[in-house]
């Protein structure tokens, strides 16, 4: 506890919750835009196509977000070979640990912003009620489980490498790669780490082609896919964990 808590004494003048704040401003606009010309029947389905929309903007914009999260935290401790310092007074294990967990209160933060900007948004516009708690609290978890496997993904280059260019680019990447994956199977998808945000939403698109309309539904929870993200976090996490301990600074 107090190796997080001087995790976030270090990330005083660094500014993150700017970082989440603009984020969050970005993509409450977006919503707010996207949902500007709605008829009854959309209001119906106001709920879900609102979680359908920040699922697939989550696939696009947090792995970039993630990347300057996650390459700033880690930055800190490259300048001036702060490791070699650290590493006298506290395990190396703490430091990776309290780095992912401090990212990931973040990233919650982000999550739980998203769902307060839909809850505000349907009282505005008028949703038609009830509202899907089950959907919300899925979404919740679903989005920020994609995200903290993207912040181990990240941490473990942006603490391997001094250059944190190449985690943003990464972060990149990913993010235009999990754009382009919505456009192929779900066998594809799973392939691409970003894409998680989209497989594991609560909320699917249907298009009915000859109608030329767009329906919303709650799906099914993925179990596999579930299964399969954490399994690759755990593993992710204990390997990462173990190289930064092994490593000479």
């Amino acid at each position: 506890m107090n190796v997080l808590k001087l995790e976030f004494y270090k990330a005083r003048r660094k500014r993150y919750w700017l970082i989440v704040a603009a984020i969050s401003a970005v993509q409450a606009l977006w919503l707010i835009w996207s949902l500007r010309n709605m008829d009854a029947s959309k209001l119906a389905g106001g709920y879900l196509n609102s979680l359908y929309q920040f699922a697939v903007l989550n696939s696009i914009v947090l792995p970039v977000m993630i990347a300057v999260l996650v390459s700033r935290m880690c930055d800190i401790e490259h300048k001036g070979s702060n490791l070699k310092t650290l590493f006298t007074m506290q395990p190396p294990g703490s430091l990776f640990d309290a780095k992912f967990f401090c990212a990931g209160i973040h990233i919650a933060a982000v999550v739980g912003l998203q769902i307060a900007v839909i809850l505000l948004v349907g009282q505005i516009k008028g949703f038609v009620p009830p509202k899907p708690d089950s959907a919300l609290i899925w979404y919740f978890g679903s989005q920020l489980l994609c995200s903290l496997f993207l912040v181990l993904f990240l941490q473990i280059i942006a603490l391997r490498h001094i250059n944190q260019f190449i985690p943003m680019s990464v972060g990149l990447i990913t993010g235009f790669l999990g754009l382009m994956a919505m456009f192929f199977p779900e066998r594809v998808m799973r392939l691409v780490p970003s894409a998680y945000y989209g497989l594991l939403s609560p909320v699917h698109m249907d298009w009915n082609r000859a109608a030329r309309t767009v329906s919303y539904y709650q799906a099914p929870f993925p179990v596999i896919d579930g299964a399969l993200l954490i399994a690759a976090l755990v593993i992710l996490y204990w390997f990462g964990r173990k190289q930064f301990v092994k490593r000479e600074v």
